[in-house]
């Protein structure tokens, strides 16, 4: 009897070891499951911060937003060094908006903007699409998110 104990206690502290080493191993990708705060990076915001569901947008390819990421490292935030870093519009030598495309994607806001509202106005439009062709379906349309100012930065 007590040599079938300690059979059953040994297996538990293997199975116990095997689990918590898969749980590590799977604890390595944290993937925020709720509402993240994207902040702007300057002090002198116009505007408040943005409340990203970022569950909401479980359905997508993680590269669609995270498109530097190499599926296996930790994904970094987007306002890394060398991402999406420059807190000021780029300026060319003559003080105008710089035209280089990298450089204005280097800017936090444009890269933000570009990508977030880029993505709303392409589902608005595949349901403007699909509703233009007045072909009953059961098929439900992509939910559409916000595209103006106030949506994503509400007045306090």
């Amino acid at each position: 009897m007590r040599k079938n104990v300690w059979i059953a206690a040994a297996m538990v502290v293997v199975l116990g070891l095997i689990w918590g080493t898969v749980w590590a191993a799977e604890e390595e990708m944290c993937v925020p499951m709720g509402t993240i705060t994207l902040e702007p990076l300057s002090a002198e915001a116009k505007r408040v911060a943005v409340e990203f569901p970022h569950a909401v947008h479980f359905g997508y390819n993680c590269q669609r937003c995270h498109h530097t990421w190499n599926r296996e490292s930790a994904i970094t935030g987007c306002s890394a060094s060398g991402c999406h870093d420059i807190v000021e519009v780029p300026k060319s030598e003559d003080g105008r908006p710089a035209k280089d495309a990298t450089l204005q994607a280097r800017y936090f806001k444009n890269a933000y903007h570009t990508m977030c509202i880029g993505c709303h106005k392409e589902i608005n439009r595949q349901n403007q699409k699909l509703q233009a062709t007045r072909i009953l379906t059961d098929q439900k349309l992509a939910a559409n998110g916000p595209t103006g100012c106030i949506q994503c930065h509400p007045t306090e």
